[in-house]
């Protein structure tokens, strides 16, 4: 029961950024690109489309256990790296640090998962 908590946390997490692949005016404000800058918007694109990709993941993984250390390891490797690059860049201000406390309200259930799911 715990461990389906925890991965729908991280779906919850993971999956709203899915909605900005079709809603392009949602990138503009979600990261504050300018709508001008078709090349970005295009990039954040794909990034919304991957980590809806890791949402579902963690969805499916919180029923089906064969899905579980692939899940959390991608959602992991999200999380870390976004947080790393925000630190490494100093952006933990603006528009990214919405998604930093998402990112680091993750950080809990990541760690949770890692100490209690059966090898």
């Amino acid at each position: 029961m715990l461990i389906t908590a925890l991965f729908w946390g991280l779906a919850v997490i993971k999956f709203p950024p899915v909605i900005a692949a079709v809603a392009p005016k949602q990138l503009v404000h979600l990261y504050g690109v300018s709508p001008d800058d078709k090349t970005m918007l295009t990039l954040l694109q794909h990034r919304a489309v991957l980590l809806g990709m890791v949402g579902a993941g963690c969805a499916v993984a919180a029923h089906a256990e064969a899905f579980r250390w692939p899940a959390l390891w991608a959602a992991s490797i999200s999380i870390v790296t976004f947080l790393v690059l925000c630190a490494v860049q100093r952006q933990f201000n603006g528009p990214l640090r919405k998604i930093a406390i998402m990112d680091a309200i993750g950080v809990p259930l990541v760690i949770a998962l890692f100490l209690i799911l059966p090898s």
